[in-house]
């Protein structure tokens, strides 16, 4: 069995003790968490970067996409214990050695100085609202780094509705690449970034959500 299978396998024992995703079958998982990550690989080759997936929940793109790319390190962000532990234990069943997480909020983990625009390429999987993302995962990304949103057909009206938000954090949008899958359209948004983050972003996530509920400002 290739690890990919492995992975939909060891994701489905974990995933019925402790509930990290309503996916339970194997054509579930495999096509809808693991074939879905793997969709990058065909417009970006990781091999070598130092790699932050934002939110990473249950290991997704995470887990697959360290297996394709073994020469990456790659570190999964999340806030929640429960959902680290589960990756560790996958990862360690599959022999992952380029694999590592950071237990943090991730406001918090930006303002540190060991992970503040200290990545090649930062990537979020269904992280948080357009804006949000942006200010939440931007921070990570060294200069002429890479941040790439795996999104759906709503960030077509997203990037309309909060256009050139990115420049605030460094970033300009540099291009946008689409798959045709069995449950849609998956775009892949990608935002260089050319120019160090101010450093009051990104703020906090509880202000975040009622600023962009509360306020009709997109500055």
């Amino acid at each position: 069995m290739d690890k990919f299978k492995q992975l939909t396998e060891l994701f489905l024992e974990v995933n019925a003790k402790i509930n990290l995703s309503a996916y339970n079958t194997f054509d579930e998982v495999y096509q809808k968490n693991v074939l879905d990550s793997m969709h990058l690989a065909k417009f970006m080759d990781l091999k070598g970067l130092k790699v932050l997936d934002v939110g990473t929940g249950g290991g997704f793109p995470l887990l697959p996409l360290a297996i394709e790319f073994e020469t990456a390190e790659f570190t999964g962000l999340d806030s929640v214990h429960k959902k680290l532990k589960a990756i560790q234990v996958m990862a360690e069943s599959l022999n992952l050695k380029n694999l590592s997480t950071l237990h943090s909020r991730c406001e918090d983990a930006a303002m540190h100085l060991d992970y503040r625009e200290k990545f090649d390429i930062v990537l979020s999987r269904a992280f948080a609202k357009w804006p949000i993302n942006l200010e939440m995962c931007l921070p990570f990304v060294k200069t002429d780094g890479v941040f790439i949103a795996y999104q759906g057909p709503s960030v077509v009206e997203a990037l309309v509705e909060y256009k050139d938000i990115e420049q605030q954090f460094g970033a300009k949008l540099e291009k946008i690449e689409q798959v045709q899958t069995e449950n849609g359209l998956r775009y892949f948004v990608f935002f260089r970034k050319t120019k160090t983050c101010p450093k009051k972003y990104p703020r906090g996530l509880k202000f975040l959500k009622n600023f962009y509920k509360l306020s009709g400002n997109r500055k």
